[in-house]
């Protein structure tokens, strides 16, 4: 659920990525990244969970994307890999808001579409969610290949329904930013709903795409953790847990952290200040 954050007078809500491994979520993220102007968005961050990876960043709309005088901020999440531990995809999912269904129309990949699909109805309903409650879009990813299968059967099998879906080809940047749209269109139409009111249409957030600058031009993908390069470069930062965590005194906890950037690898402590307040 979208969260207040009364210091900052921020409503944040949490939009995921999810779908079957190599289904094509992470080059959703890189090529959306990549369209949002900088100043709209922040960096794009990679976190190792559970043996995967997580790729996250967050934007903001720009002119009247204010909700009675607090900032709206969307945070965008997914979990990349062939194979990704359900914790991982729990966490993710907490709290979401509204999720993209990432599914892949290559040929033989019908029972890991429908397997990851009733997955995520089993993780969202251990938050008391479901697929029919979260806001919810389909994107048939690798529609572009010429034997992919066909958007009426993948409707029949995955979304009888007919939620909002979209062909699409994240490799060549087709149908991607349509998709995201559709999510947050879908997402303020609930915030509204639940009395959330003056928060700006889905409209207001074309503004925030780079306008087309030629072929040359293409969104940089965040490089993986480890490879060459470093901070100057581009090299993402990679953050994974270097052992349990400790609590201390006055509330506090301490997490050993271990951050990478290229070759570099530094192992620091993070200490949390934990405090209880009214919701």
């Amino acid at each position: 659920m979208a969260l207040v954050n009364q210091a900052k007078r921020e409503i944040n809500a949490k939009l995921v990525f999810y779908g079957p491994g190599l289904s094509g979520k992470s080059t959703n993220l890189k090529h959306v990244h990549g369209k949002l102007r900088p100043e709209f968005r922040g960096a794009m961050k990679v976190m190792s969970v559970q043996e995967a990876r997580m790729l996250f960043f967050d934007f903001t709309p720009p002119g009247d994307g204010n909700v009675l005088g607090y900032r709206v901020r969307f945070h965008v999440y997914t979990v990349s890999g062939e194979v990704v531990e359900p914790a991982a995809w729990k966490m993710v999912l907490k709290g979401v808001d509204g999720v993209v269904f990432v599914a892949d129309a290559s040929p033989g990949r019908a029972e890991a579409n429908r397997e990851s699909l009733d997955h995520l109805d089993a993780f969202l309903k251990g938050y008391g969610q479901s697929l029919s409650s979260v806001p919810l879009v389909f994107q048939y990813n690798k529609s572009d290949l010429p034997d992919a299968v066909a958007q009426q059967d993948l409707e029949r099998i995955l979304n009888p329904s007919r939620l909002p879906n979209f062909q699409a080809s994240s490799q060549r940047g087709e149908g991607v930013l349509q998709t995201l749209l559709a999510l947050v269109k879908t997402v303020l139409n609930e915030l509204r709903t639940k009395g959330l009111e003056g928060v700006a249409g889905a409209e207001a957030l074309q503004g925030l795409v780079e306008p087309p600058a030629g072929a040359a031009e293409a969104a940089v993908p965040v490089a993986a953790p480890g490879a060459g390069g470093g901070a100057d470069s581009g090299e993402a930062l990679s953050l994974e847990l270097a052992g349990t965590a400790r609590p201390l005194a006055g509330g506090k906890i301490e997490v050993p952290l271990t951050v990478s950037c290229g070759a570099r690898r530094k192992t620091v402590l993070l200490t949390l200040s934990l405090t209880l307040g009214e919701e």
